[in-house]
């Protein structure tokens, strides 16, 4: 089945609506290990440098891919899809204006939106996107979505690696949906079937801007920390909720986007702080480990009064700003060493 890529920083994008065109949603998540140098002609360094490698992505890549939309997203997303028209080749580039807010004017005008982009793929690639076809993708995204939240339940009492964790949630945005499935069914049983939590691992709580690669999981599997609870969008934020089945499949993709864990970028920002607190509730954690990517403005902003509320609820807070690379931090490693053994 031929991809159809999408470029978000949270979770942002209908993949629902896409399946029910006829492709495999692919979240373009950019390359850690390729160098920037294509997207740096036309962007520059201080721009967030996992941004500037999806450009780089998109530039290399885009011949793979039937079309790209972009959603509504942070600044950096917004202000790059000028440049994407013009330096990215592809027969069909597209812009949903998602809004931050989540009041009733805001889902009005995102179910027009939903349905402007349907109108569009339907002309442009000469298919129909039917209600049954809308309600029968979003059955496959439930069932993954179920499957997700049974495994990330295992993270707190089986001794599951933060890289096994990561590796699924990439799986989710990128691979056919079908075999997604298959490989989660599979995980399941392996994952069932595990030794029980190391008692040499603390278990924490895991937030801040997108981990899009597996170095960053590998960092915190060196200083001996297990993310049991995050509320990323390669994680939770994904699978939290479930898609209404009942009711109109448009108006069920809007109020879904209403109720996942929210990015920074989303208003009300108590709705984000609300979830992560949830989580503390939930799950015993012995701390909250919030990392930053370097230039990642809207978790920067965010960090003050994040922060703040957090540390109120009695547990312990790291904050490290990580840059946008595959090696190993040592630094890092040794900051969050010295942050479990105050756990």
């Amino acid at each position: 089945m031929k991809k159809f890529a999408y470029y978000d920083t949270g979770h942002e994008f209908p993949e629902e609506i896409v399946m029910a065109a006829g492709f495999t949603p692919y979240k373009i998540l950019g390359d850690v290990n390729a160098p920037n140098d294509p997207a740096d002609r036309y962007i520059h360094h201080y721009i967030c440098p996992f941004s500037r490698s999806c450009l780089t992505e998109g530039m290399a890549k885009s011949h793979e891919w039937v079309g790209i939309a972009f959603c509504h997203g942070c600044d950096t997303t917004n202000n790059q899809y000028d440049i994407w028209k013009r330096h990215v080749k592809t027969d069909f580039l597209y812009w949903i204006n998602t809004p931050a807010k989540n009041d009733a004017t805001a889902m009005t005008y995102h179910e027009h939106e939903l349905r402007r982009f349907i109108a569009h793929l339907e002309t442009h690639f000469k298919v129909t996107v039917t209600d049954d076809k809308l309600k029968a993708a979003i059955q496959t995204s439930n069932r993954i979505k179920r499957l997700m939240r049974e495994l990330s339940a295992l993270r707190a009492t089986k001794d599951i690696s933060n890289t096994s964790y990561h590796d699924l949630t990439r799986k989710c945005v990128q691979m056919e949906k079908n075999e997604v499935i298959a490989e989660l069914e599979a995980a399941r049983e392996r994952w069932r079937n595990q030794p029980p939590f190391p008692p040499d691992r603390i278990p924490v709580l895991l937030t801040g801007s997108d981990i899009t690669y597996g170095a960053v999981m590998e960092i915190l599997e060196a200083a001996r920390l297990r993310a049991v609870r995050d509320d990323l969008s390669l994680g939770e934020r994904y699978f939290a909720e479930t898609i209404d089945e009942t009711i109109d499949p448009v108006k069920a993709l809007v109020a879904y986007h209403t109720r996942i864990p929210q990015p920074p970028t989303r208003i009300p920002f108590e709705r984000r702080l609300e979830f992560l607190k949830k989580c503390l509730w939930e799950t015993p954690v012995s701390g909250v480990v919030y990392q930053i990517l370097k230039f990642c403005e809207p978790h920067g902003l965010d960090l003050p009064f994040m922060t703040g509320e957090l540390k109120k609820t009695g547990k312990k807070v790291i904050v490290i700003e990580r840059e946008y690379t595959p090696t190993m931090d040592q630094q890092l490693v040794s900051r969050l060493e010295s942050f479990r053994e105050i756990l």
